[in-house]
């Protein structure tokens, strides 16, 4: 797990149910370029559900507002780019880089092992 996805993992904690544990986190973003529109989101995979945070445009880590939450069986890869996996979850393209790939892979693992 990447330093960033044990960040968001860390700063998930206060929205899990006892007993709840993270599987995977990874970030993502509302636009390729930098612009002012742009907004991170991060995707916070428990062995309940998938969480989809908005994370503001300045963190990519933060897990400021819940913004959907998802059956856990919801595939999230493979990742399908070089560069950048795209990625709608929720009505709402996200590119997600490719430093998180082996987080999106393990995530959708272990979803089929639950």
């Amino acid at each position: 797990m990447s330093r960033a996805s044990r960040q968001i993992t860390e700063n998930a904690q206060e929205h899990l149910e006892p007993g709840e544990h993270v599987q995977g986190a990874f970030a993502g973003q509302t636009m390729v370029r930098l612009e002012a529109a742009d907004r991170y989101r991060t995707i916070v995979a428990t062995d309940r559900r998938l969480l989809i945070f908005d994370s503001g445009t300045l963190s990519q880590t933060s897990c400021t507002t819940l913004m959907a939450e998802l059956p856990r069986e919801t595939a999230v890869g493979p990742p399908n780019g070089l560069l950048w996996h795209r990625l709608d979850l929720i009505g709402e393209v996200l590119h997600v880089h490719r430093r998180y790939f082996s987080e999106v892979v393990a995530i959708d693992a272990a979803a089929s092992t639950t």
